[in-house]
């Protein structure tokens, strides 16, 4: 199967489709998954509302490991809390995907207890949701 480009300069060549190599001979490993049921995609599909308590479950493991309000400190956009505190409060809000989800920010006290607390509350809320309600969200990070 060979498709026909059309570049700028109006020239037209063939481009061989990508295929994969086997003892069996090459052939288009897209055309072999879908004929075995596969679609390829490049990243997985997950719902976000799945996502988001599979994050907030680590960031509860991780909080796990913590004692003192100074190992929140200097930690990036990786954890759900912010890098230092201001004015002894510590914004907390939702990622996935380095993005923020709307409506999710919030700020609690600067100790490692209520930033656990913070967490496990917008991890409840998150499974005491449904898919459903979750679709506004996912359409909106779509368009952004």
């Amino acid at each position: 199967m060979t498709r026909w480009l059309r570049p700028h300069n109006h020239e037209i060549r063939s481009v061989a489709p990508k295929r994969f190599s086997t003892s069996f001979g090459t052939f288009p490993l897209k055309d072999a998954m879908r004929e075995k049921g596969l679609e390829p995609q490049t990243t997985a599909r997950a719902p976000l509302r799945s996502k988001l308590l599979s994050k907030a479950d680590r960031m509860l493991a991780e909080l796990d490991s913590y004692s003192t309000e100074a190992e929140l400190d200097g930690n990036g956009v990786k954890f759900w809390w912010s890098e230092k505190s201001v004015n002894g409060q510590r914004r907390l809000v939702m990622r996935d995907g380095g993005k923020v989800v709307d409506g999710s920010v919030t700020y609690v006290e600067n100790t490692v207890d209520a930033v656990r607390e913070g967490i496990a509350a917008m991890r409840d809320i998150i499974a005491n949701s449904t898919a459903e309600q979750w679709a506004e969200a996912e359409a909106a990070r779509r368009k952004q």
